[in-house]
């Protein structure tokens, strides 16, 4: 019988005073439906997915962990559980996995996955509209609350600023994060954090299409931008989050030789908005070029590319962050938004 775990919080530190810790990436929680063995099962699934997107910081690769390969991995890689009763009143269970055997079932599936040690990143985020508003760490409280469980989901320590009088003041009425130096007068506001990371976001949109744009500036790194949507204020952030941890990826080098030909097929392409998804994502990937469509029809798109390392380089440089994953029924991917 595997020995229970003791309950340890997940704590997502969200003041400049409480500094924030780092996350438990092996460790998620699942309803449990009843006390029989086949409920617990599927919770430690459950749990198990949770773990998948933390660590590979894309809430799309939880799916993997349903498949009948992530069922079996789950299992092996359970280290122990306990239950526990939600805020609720719902039974859930809380399973710890071992951290090797997470990341070899990622491997095996061609996932790619930041390393377990991740920057603290400070987010400056502001709701666009007729009266903008910006996120604290206490407000607005849905929105707030939902945007670091969204960071948390996919393993990002996030720490949201206070907003109190004096930090109001200093605050720019517009934001534009793909304009350096609309981004500019946050610098001195965030120095008061230590982050070693900032965030700088913007949501704007209406009725059921949202945008949103980010910037993440690190030491060392050139400042990366992009933009995602959604058909809410929150799905348009948890898409741009799916973003966060390939770009906090180790910078890959170009492998030596010269380019090769390559081609991808995507599974469950069926809109312009998947397919101009999975085109930005492939034409911001360092050292790939020639990009075009060879085949789109029937919810399949297929892409070609060079690529120096040809089909080797693909889990190390276009697959982090890709709005897409590999398929392990066959050699396609599979869109996941």
């Amino acid at each position: 019988m595997r020995p229970l775990l003791p309950f340890v919080c997940m704590v997502l530190a969200l003041g400049p005073w409480r500094p924030a810790l780092a996350l438990d990436l092996y460790q998620a929680s699942a309803p449990l439906a009843d006390a029989g063995e086949a409920a617990r099962d599927n919770a430690v699934t459950t749990a198990f997915g949770q773990v998948l997107a933390q660590v590979a910081g894309r809430a799309a690769v939880a799916t993997l962990a349903q498949q009948p390969a992530g069922r079996r991995a789950a299992q092996g890689a359970l280290l122990g559980f306990a239950t526990r009763t939600g805020d609720d009143d719902t039974p859930l269970i809380e399973a710890r996995f071992e951290p090797a055997a997470v990341r070899t079932f990622l491997d095996t599936q061609h996932v790619a996955a930041p390393p377990d040690r991740r920057p603290t990143l400070l987010l400056w985020l502001l709701l666009d509209g007729e009266s903008p508003t910006w996120f604290g760490a206490d407000e607005p409280p849905d929105l707030a609350a939902a945007v670091a469980q969204s960071a948390a989901a996919r393993g990002v320590p996030l720490l949201l600023p206070v907003l109190d009088l004096a930090e109001r003041g200093t605050l720019p009425p517009t934001l534009d994060p793909a304009d350096p130096a609309s981004v500019a007068a946050l610098d001195t506001a965030a120095a008061r954090y230590r982050p070693d990371g900032v965030l700088f976001g913007r949501v704007h949109g209406g009725a059921d299409r949202w945008h949103a744009d980010l910037r993440l500036t690190l030491p060392g790194r050139q400042d990366a931008t992009w933009s995602a949507e959604g058909d809410s204020p929150q799905a348009a952030v948890d898409a741009a989050f799916d973003r966060v941890g390939g770009q906090l990826a180790p910078i890959a080098s170009v492998p030596d030789g010269p380019p090769a030909a390559v081609q991808v097929s995507i599974l469950g392409v069926d809109d312009m908005a998947a397919y101009a998804r999975v085109w930005e994502h492939l034409s911001r990937v360092p050292g790939l070029r020639g990009l075009r469509p060879v085949a789109l029809g029937q919810g399949r798109a297929v892409f070609g590319f060079e690529l120096a390392g040809g089909e080797a380089a693909l889990a190390g440089r276009v697959e982090p962050g890709a709005p897409f994953a590999r398929n392990t029924d066959s050699p396609d991917y599979r869109y996941q938004p």
